[in-house]
């Protein structure tokens, strides 16, 4: 397992690097203080798992988890983070990431949350799997806010009637339905459809809304 470190504190690093060199089939290949050297050092050294921190200072972790997953679909990615913020751990789920812990967990904890990313589980701390089910009992995390979210992580911003459009065009509404659930003329819900088409440079549907959907996807919480 070929492992990359993202973290402003030198020091953490230093000691998770020493905790995994004891561990058989773990290896530390490089590290990573900020947003662009971590770009640099996860294209040259292509690594299996990443771990990194989501409050480092002047870097956006949260695009740097869209960059890293969108360049190499088959990275995994452990968020680490010293506190429970709500909003970004929401966004880093939704951003790609497969876990989220927090850095309090003993160095035994972490290595078995490392092993079970690696063997496609998603796994969260139990103050990170809290926040996350009380989102969800609020139902603030509906599908199309969820879209919404992974649209805005990866710079596209759409306008509230073409996320409407958008997420139900992901249910397999078809133009004059969608027309008819938001009271618009058939002819206003193409000039929508048209507009997206362009912000994402295509006029393929399919297309289209198979990416949104993969956007939507969601593994199970372990």
């Amino acid at each position: 397992m070929r492992i990359m470190l993202v973290d402003d504190e030198q020091l953490f690093m230093d000691g998770v690097e020493a905790l995994l060199i004891q561990e058989e089939g773990m290896q530390v290949v490089t590290t990573a203080t900020n947003g662009k050297s971590a770009i640099l050092q996860f294209k040259a050294y292509q690594p299996d798992l990443v771990l990194i921190d989501i409050h480092m200072p002047h870097t956006d972790a949260i695009k740097l988890i869209v960059h890293m997953k969108e360049s190499a679909a088959n990275v995994k990615i452990l968020v680490l983070t010293s506190f429970a913020d709500e909003d970004l751990i929401v966004a880093a789920i939704y951003a790609g990431a497969d876990g989220v812990v927090l850095k309090k967990l003993n160095g035994e904890h972490l290595i078995a949350c490392m092993r079970s990313v690696m063997q496609d589980e998603v796994v969260f701390s139990g103050e990170a799997a809290q926040i996350l089910a009380k989102r969800i009992l609020e139902r603030k995390l509906d599908r199309r806010e969820l879209l919404d979210e992974a649209l805005k992580n990866r710079g596209v911003y759409l306008s509230n009637r073409e996320l409407d459009i958008a997420y139900l065009l992901t249910e397999g509404v078809s133009n004059k339905d969608i027309a008819n659930r938001l009271f618009l003329s058939e002819g206003t819900v193409k000039n929508y459809i048209s507009s997206i088409y362009q912000t994402f440079q295509t006029n393929n549907r399919k297309q289209l809304i198979t990416y949104f959907q993969e956007l939507l996807e969601k593994k199970p919480i372990s």
